[in-house]
């Protein structure tokens, strides 16, 4: 039985709905409730997603409000990978406030999709 899932998201954000649809996922496997966790991992360009900067709006997008609330309902575990922040040119106080965001290294996300019994790549 799966007890665990990751979802990895690498895609930039502008131009594609895979960092929303990486959220929606995971807010959705935690509200069937038959799961331990849901992790969500956002790596290479998704990371923008998470900048307090990142404004959708200047590229005909919806804002991401309403995403990040149903992040913090969901109380879905939000990882970021450090190389890509600093590839990304994004400090950890450029991030979104939310509780649940962690910033880890390779080593830790490598260990966060082995634990994991089913993972998803958007």
């Amino acid at each position: 039985m799966v007890k665990s899932v990751v979802i990895l998201c690498e895609d930039s954000p502008i131009g594609k709905n895979s960092a929303v649809e990486a959220i929606r996922m995971g807010a959705g496997i935690m509200a069937i409730g038959d799961l331990d966790e849901c992790k969500i991992i956002f790596m290479g360009d998704s990371v923008y997603f998470l900048s307090k900067k990142f404004d959708p709006e200047k590229v005909n997008r919806d804002a991401p409000s309403n995403i990040f609330r149903l992040m913090e309902l969901s109380d879905l575990e939000v990882f970021v990978l450090d190389s890509a922040l600093e590839v990304a040119g994004i400090k950890d106080s450029d991030l979104i406030e939310y509780d649940n965001v962690k910033v880890a290294n390779m080593q830790e996300i490598s260990k966060l999709i082995l634990k994991a019994d089913v993972t998803y790549r958007y």
